[in-house]
This record gives structure tokens, sequence and C-alpha cells, in this order.
């Protein structure tokens, strides 16, 4: 969105399950006493320029409906989602369109991509190569702030049963 200015963001946080004993966890049960980490934790987040940011985020849910790392983007021109794979929906010619990028790298008959690369040493990659060439990193620390800023503002909102506004 290239958007880095909050106005109001209104959050809960809840820690229900987290306390609970015989859960059926597929890991296994934890040990309650040491566990301090919530349950989940929801934002309503609106940008100055209008945009709506709906955050929510989780380990234990009474759910059937299991997305993890889902995100969707509701624009004027397009939308996009990982309900299967990367889906981007827009209108073409008066007809709905899907669309589902392939990233593998292939594409050519000649050519089989390799995905091998841990994603963890890429973004490592990334910053090393900004620092040694001196170019920005794919994230801007006045944008890791912005976020921050947001995830604190969560929190209070939380704690305080209040909207916080930002300036």
């Amino acid at each position: 969105m290239n958007n880095y200015e909050p106005k109001m963001v209104t959050g809960t946080i809840y820690k229900k399950l987290g306390n609970q004993r015989n859960t059926a966890n597929a890991w296994g049960d934890w040990d309650i006493d040491k566990f301090t980490v919530e349950d989940s934790a929801f934002g309503f987040i609106v940008m100055k320029n209008g945009a709506t940011i709906i955050l929510e985020a989780s380990w234990a849910l009474n759910t059937l409906d299991v997305r993890e790392a889902q995100t969707t983007l509701c624009g004027t021109l397009a939308g996009a989602d990982m309900a299967d794979g990367l889906r981007i929906n827009y209108v073409k010619n008066n007809r709905q369109v899907v669309e589902r990028p392939a990233f593998g790298g292939s594409g050519v008959a000649f050519y089989e991509a390799k995905d091998t690369d841990d994603p963890s040493y890429l973004e490592a990659r990334l910053w090393i190569d900004a620092i040694l060439n001196d170019t920005d990193p794919v994230v801007l620390p006045e944008q890791a702030f912005v976020v921050t800023q947001i995830l604190d503002a969560i929190y209070e909102s939380a704690r305080t049963g209040k909207t916080i506004y930002f300036d």
C-alpha cells in the first residue's frame, strides 16, 4: 500500500485458551505456569488515506477455519488472497478474472526451477546486500517503526478499552 500513516487503532487481546489443561493440542499441553503469551490479538487499523486493515493473529482459537499466514487485500482495481496459493482477482472486458501467478520459476519447457533457497537465508542475503552495496533494505527502518507503533497501539487499546488515535 506504500502507506505508513495510521490514523487510529482499536485492539483486543485474549489469554483464555493458554490457561487451560487437556487441550488436545497436537504437540501436547504446555506448562500454564510458565506460558505468558496471549492466545490471540485483533486489531482494527484505519490509515490516514482511508485504507482499513483488519489484523488477526493467534496460535490458539476454537475454530475449524485454519488459515495460517493468510492475507486478503481488497482494493478499488483488484483484490488478492492466499486462500489457494496467491489469487489475484480483477475485472477485464466486463468479466471477473482470477489469476494464479507461478512463482516456481518454471514456465519454459527446457528450464526446471530450483526452489531450494531457505527463506531465512534469502532474507539475510538481502540485508547483507543492502549493507555491502549501500542500498535500501527491503523494509525501511521508518516502515518498521510505524508497524511497531501500530502493534503497540493494539496492546494499549486492549489494555485501556479505548481507540488509540495518532496525530
